[in-house]
């Protein structure tokens, strides 16, 4: 929650101070997981992102080379990240009409090699959104048996209830200089392996600088503006503020009154500042956390008042408030529940064709819906019909704009509808060593009900009494786990045996047993795709692109079908440097389907796991909360590098008129893309590409089965064939 300009003012007074970095070894550091991610992904430094997509693909070693430092440094790191957000009593407003335009204009600068003007562009209109990556950092915090913890609502209440812990739980704090809200003694704020120093703040010299008590510079944080409490309106102007007016102000005197001798200001009564500023100061005296007793309880609890509810939100169960903290159930889908609203910002590619926006509309909504429907299932009956609505960034007006309202009933397949599970006598250990391989996938689950007497023998009858016996160990529930998620979305029916769709993933691996484990969650996203027909080779709605590089249609088509298809698979990076190379907006807005369809993806697993430990289909104490969160399907979010390389050397190779020189044809888009780029890359461009044509042949292997069940019309059929036959002698 950072104050407005306060590290400024901190460092123009020169209240911090430095020392060395062994004063803290061999102690347990608690750290604002929001804060450092900002400083590993500012240490990353990809400015090419908003063009290709994807995550950074420099975060994995930039964050094991924090984590080398702390360990050289003999620091012990607990790592907490922000949960849920505070409730807000408005409704929400998109507004995204500046960062269009900048995204217009880099790609207006990019197609004219302006790549200076078009990166300073896209740095005003992106930032990356740290939540989207939490899921991702923590598996990489697990694999290095790094502890962490998502709070219940702010990093910082979280931190400070674990450093004044009898237990000593930490023992210092490296957060951002906004936790000195909190009656903390210093706050850690810059660590420098390199130089091996930190600087920290005094809160006492805080205090002794500004003259100021703890209650009234708490005052003067909220007064100078924090989220969901803006700077004082009589004290904001254009450009910033003054720290000495509102110093000023407080002399002498509370921040509430000091906001009540302008209650009457026309600026004031507009933005409702009053109750903004009290909500604000009992959200921080009175902030949730979440004990080491598993209870979840505001600070200073003897003096909390009785309408908690009323400026941090609606309670959830306990129970849920640990499964955030171990990186099982992401804050979206639970912010969207207890605010009754949720939002959907504008895509890189700006999301200006109707496809992508009748998509969100369409099946995104229905997805949703199973999504809330499942966690709602679980919890008090006062959220059952509770009102829950979408607001899309090109619907923006706040009072009068389309709301997308939520639906259960819109669900295409009923939570209802997979309560009938059983255990069967089949041992899962036994089939995964018999498929060899450690973690059940979708074929793996989908192999399970094959057989039709293997399938009947996990339908709980109707009159049977009683519940199935709970799930044991960790690879049950994660096969039942994928098989309920299966039948939500039409892979498999209510008896347990797969549909087309379902056997498509069947019959594909099974054409290609020893495909990477990857291409499992990549299938069933183009097989999604490919049933919202929308992974064709048929331009969208809205095209970037004023003439086709090939001049007959049959390679055009083929082209754009193959690279949409390949690029939902990611390109492998070192990690070490970035990509820099060609850019193509036409795959990125493919890019941005892809994008909101797994996030949704993840959300209706995230919900599903939560909704069978909170209805003991498991049993909770045998297992490994944080192992289930980390093994959770959709994870990764691809960039359109895979889908560029393969465009780039099937357009050369064809262009070239001889397809049989193919080692030309790479050679040609080796240096297209340029040394840095293609150094970015962990194997060379051949592999990558071969491997994107590994995963084309998957799909296909599924869309023929499809297509020998009439499961996809004749059109799109043909497309996937005659893409297939152009592309034969060209791999």
């Amino acid at each position: 929650m950072p104050v407005r300009h306060l590290d400024f003012y901190l460092t123009q007074k020169n209240l911090a101070s430095t020392h060395p970095l062994t004063t803290l070894k061999d102690i347990r550091l608690g750290i604002d997981g929001s804060v450092w991610l900002k400083k590993v992904i500012g240490a990353a430094s990809e400015q090419y992102l908003p063009g290709i997509g994807g995550i950074p693909s420099c975060l994995r070693k930039t964050i094991e080379k924090e984590l080398e430092g702390f360990k050289a440094a003999s620091i012990h790191p607990l790592f907490v990240f922000p949960g849920l957000s505070l409730i807000r009593k408005d409704k929400p407003h998109v507004n995204d009409d500046l960062k269009i335009p900048k995204r217009n204009t880099a790609w207006e600068a990019a197609n004219a090699g302006k790549m200076e003007l078009a990166l300073s562009s896209w740095s005003g209109s992106y930032v990356v959104h740290q939540p989207d990556l939490y899921h991702l950092v923590i598996r990489i915090l697990k694999e290095h048996n790094i502890d962490y913890l998502r709070a219940p609502y702010g990093a910082g209440a979280q931190l400070v209830y674990l450093e004044r812990n009898p237990k000593q739980i930490i023992h210092a704090i490296y957060a951002g200089p906004d936790l000195l809200m909190f009656d903390v003694e210093r706050v850690i704020t810059q660590i420098d392996f390199g130089k091996q120093t930190y600087q920290a703040i005094s809160k006492k010299s805080v205090l002794q600088d500004m003259v100021l008590t703890d209650e009234q510079f708490l005052d003067l944080c909220i007064l100078a503006g924090v989220d969901h409490c803006p700077t004082f309106p009589p004290f904001s102007v254009e450009g910033g503020f003054a720290y000495k007016s509102i110093h000023e102000l407080l002399q002498h005197r509370t921040g509430f009154n000091a906001v009540k001798a302008y209650a009457d200001s026309p600026q004031v009564v507009k933005s409702n500042y009053v109750d903004l500023f009290c909500r604000m100061r009992c959200a921080m005296r009175h902030h949730p956390i979440l004990t080491d007793e598993g209870h979840v309880e505001p600070m200073n609890v003897i003096q909390a008042p009785n309408d908690i509810h009323e400026f941090i939100g609606f309670r959830l169960p306990d129970e849920v408030y640990y499964y955030i903290s171990r990186g099982l159930i992401a804050d979206t889908t639970l912010n969207t529940l207890l605010c009754g609203y949720g939002v959907e910002f504008s895509p890189l590619c700006n999301g200006e064709a109707k496809e992508y926006r009748a998509f969100l509309a369409g099946d995104i909504i229905k997805m949703k819906a199973q999504t809330m429907a499942l966690v709602k299932s679980q919890l008090h009956s006062f959220f059952h019909d509770r009102r829950i609505a979408i607001i899309h960034w090109y619907e923006n007006n706040n009072v009068t704009g389309t709301e997308h309202v939520v639906k259960s009933e819109a669900a295409p397949v009923p939570v209802e509808a997979i309560s009938n599970w059983k255990s069967s006598q089949q041992s899962v250990e036994k089939e995964l060593k018999k498929a060899n391989i450690t973690t059940p996938n979708f074929s793996f689950a989908l192999g399970l009900l094959t057989n039709p007497n293997d399938a009947a023998a996990t339908v709980q009858p109707k009159d049977a009494n009683g519940k199935s016996a709970p799930l044991m160990t960790l690879q049950e529930v994660q096969t039942r786990h994928l098989s309920k998620l299966l039948q939500l979305r039409s892979f498999i029916d209510s008896s347990h045996t797969p549909l087309p769709y379902g056997k498509a993933i069947i019959d594909a691996f099974k054409a290609h047993p020893s495909a990477p484990v990857e291409f499992q969650d990549a299938l069933f996203i183009a097989l999604e795709l490919i049933r919202a027909e929308l992974l064709t080779a048929r331009p969208y709605s809205h095209s970037y692109v004023k003439k086709a590089v090939l001049d007959d249609e049959t390679g055009t088509k083929a082209v754009r079908l193959i690279s949409r298809t390949v690029s939902l698979i990611w390109a492998r990076f070192k990690g070490t440097k970035i990509w820099s190379g060609p850019l193509n907006r036409e795959l990125l807005a493919f890019n941005s389907v892809n994008k909101v369809l797994t996030r949704n993806l993840r959300h209706l697993g995230e919900a599903l796991i939560v909704e069978m430990l909170l209805a003991n289909e498991c049993q909770k104490d045998t297992l490994d909360f944080s192992e289930l969160a980390t093994h959770l399907p959709f994870a990764y979010e691809p960039s359109t590098v895979l889908g560029i390389l393969v465009k780039e050397y099937l357009e050369t190779l064809t262009l070239s008129g001889d397809i049989n020189n193919k080692d030309q044809a790479l050679q040609h888009v080796e240096e297209h893309i340029g040394a840095t780029s293609t150094s970015s890359l962990a194997n060379s461009i051949k592999e990558e590409i071969q491997r994107g044509f590994a995963f084309w042949e998957v799909v296909v292997s599924a869309v023929k089965s499809l297509s020998a069940t009439n499961a996809i019309s004749r059109e799109l059929q043909q497309e996937f064939q005659d893409a297939n036959n152009w592309i034969k002698s060209r791999k």
